[in-house]
């Protein structure tokens, strides 16, 4: 999954070897390598011909990933499209969840608290 560009003559050669081997990891490295740079750059209105392209001519792992994105596209078009993201609120769950999981057993509600509230975000 990396950037043609960084890869090393030899690893490069090894990997046209491979997808010239396997047309289908061929065909869904170009797929996910698409998708990859359309959210990325944001590109929504890429998305519908990247997944029909998907659905048509994708392995079937690639083409259920494409299907299970289309249960929910206006989601999937929402997170390529809107700046907002709930990155910050996740990370405060996180680190919550893991000052939890350390004083298992050991600590009541109140020294749980006290814990969450002393430490930074």
């Amino acid at each position: 999954m990396r950037h043609p560009d960084t890869l090393t003559d030899s690893k490069r050669d090894q990997l046209d070897s491979i997808l010239d081997a396997c047309p289908d990891l061929a065909t869904a490295r170009d797929l996910a390598h698409e998708f990859s740079a359309i959210a990325r750059e944001r590109r929504d209105q890429d998305l519908t011909s990247c997944m029909t392209r998907a659905l048509d001519q994708g392995p079937s792992p690639v083409q259920g990933f494409a299907a299970f994105l289309q249960n929910d596209w206006d989601a999937v078009v929402n997170g390529l499209t809107l700046s907002w993201s709930s990155g910050a609120v996740e990370g405060q769950v996180t680190r919550i969840k893991l000052i939890k999981r350390r004083s298992y057993g050991r600590a009541s509600f109140a020294l749980l608290r006290t814990l969450v509230l002393a430490q930074p975000p």
